[in-house]
């Protein structure tokens, strides 16, 4: 069973936007911060009504707003907090450690200046095959 889920990629506290980047994040104050943080957990709740057992894996699609040249994790990684907690305190998932969500991916989809967003699909983890050779770099 695979979860489709969509994610904001900006939270607003009054008059005033946050898109949801690391580099945001880290000058936020804290309050700031947690009143985001707070209010998106409230907004995706509705979509976190399902329970995995043991592990599973979140493959995150980004669909960007504009043309500007991004990296990838530091827009997908505040979301990825912020969705892999309230995961946990909506009893989607055990727990958001290494044991429990073993593989998170994120691919960067294509430009929609008409419905910027982030989707995430978590389903159950599936192991590597041991058989397969996975070198990337020859020396």
């Amino acid at each position: 069973m695979t979860k489709e889920i969509h994610l904001p990629l900006v939270g607003r506290l009054g008059k005033k936007n946050y898109w949801f980047t690391l580099n945001n994040y880290r000058n936020w104050h804290f309050q700031v911060s947690n009143n985001l943080k707070k209010k998106f957990k409230k907004g995706i709740e509705g979509q976190l009504n399902f329970r995995y057992e043991g592990k599973v894996q979140i493959r995150y699609e980004y669909y960007t707003p504009n043309n500007v040249n991004r990296d990838l994790m530091n827009t997908i990684s505040v979301i990825d907090k912020f969705f892999q907690d309230a995961l946990v305190e909506n009893k989607c998932i055990e727990s958001d450690d290494l044991f429990t969500v073993p593989r998170v991916n994120a691919e960067y989809i294509e430009l929609d200046k008409n419905n910027p967003r982030l989707v995430a699909f978590i389903e159950e983890y599936v192991p590597r095959d041991e058989n397969i050779d996975l070198k990337l770099f020859d020396n």
